[in-house]
């Protein structure tokens, strides 16, 4: 099951590594806004059960900048576990340098992902033809004849995606753009999924909650 799943994880990587990290700013004319976002794909520290295999997260970060006020920042997130986990739990921890604070989540979900493989086999084989006809082309001589064979299998694998949401607050937006370190820790069930930004991608982080309308982003 974990191979299945690491399987998965390094598909996710490979298809949207691209969008990650960068920063979008769209302009809605209803609202009289701008709205910023940014995708990100967080590892866990812990890995799942007793395998190498991590947890992997993506965020979808959001905010909302108007004529008047600038709305806090939006975190919706996606875990994927395995198809054993637990649900998350309603409150977590955000770790702000050394200092550390209570995660309250909204929206929380669970729900088993299933994908289903089908694999085409042709084997082709040639046969000498002993009687002098050729099977294949119907006519006399010795020669060989070759017959192929399709087989098809069918394998699934399930994995679950537990998906959630929380915000920051203005003061703890501060906090981030001043901090060296930031990580926050949800628990599926009692199994604690530590998810940390660091370097490159507190830096990414830190892009994101400085971005206004106009500015041209990388």
């Amino acid at each position: 099951m974990f191979r299945k799943l690491s399987a998965l994880l390094l598909f996710a990587i490979l298809t949207g590594c691209s969008t990650y990290g960068k920063v979008i700013i769209i302009k809605d004319d209803f609202k009289k806004s701008h709205i910023v976002t940014m995708k990100m794909r967080q590892i866990s520290e812990e890995g799942i059960g007793d395998t190498w295999v991590r947890y992997e997260t993506i965020f979808d970060f959001s905010r909302e900048i108007g004529n008047a006020k600038v709305n806090s920042s939006v975190a919706r997130f996606t875990v994927i576990a395995a198809a054993d986990s637990y649900p998350l739990e309603r409150s977590g921890f955000l770790r702000i340098g050394t200092k550390d604070s209570t995660l309250v989540l909204g929206n929380l979900d669970a729900r088993a992902v299933t994908t289903y493989n089908t694999d085409v086999t042709t084997t082709t084989t040639t046969k000498n033809n002993s009687s002098g006809l050729s099977s294949s082309t119907s006519s006399f001589g010795k020669g060989p004849s070759t017959e192929t064979k399709t087989s098809t299998s069918t394998s699934s694998r399930t994995h679950k995606e537990l998906t959630g949401t929380f915000l920051l607050t203005k003061e703890q937006e501060l906090e981030l753009l001043a901090s060296k370190y930031f990580a926050i820790r949800l628990y599926s069930g009692a199994l604690p999924i530590t998810i940390p930004f660091v370097e490159d991608d507190l830096e990414a982080l830190k892009k994101f909650l400085r971005a206004k309308p106009g500015m041209e982003q990388e």
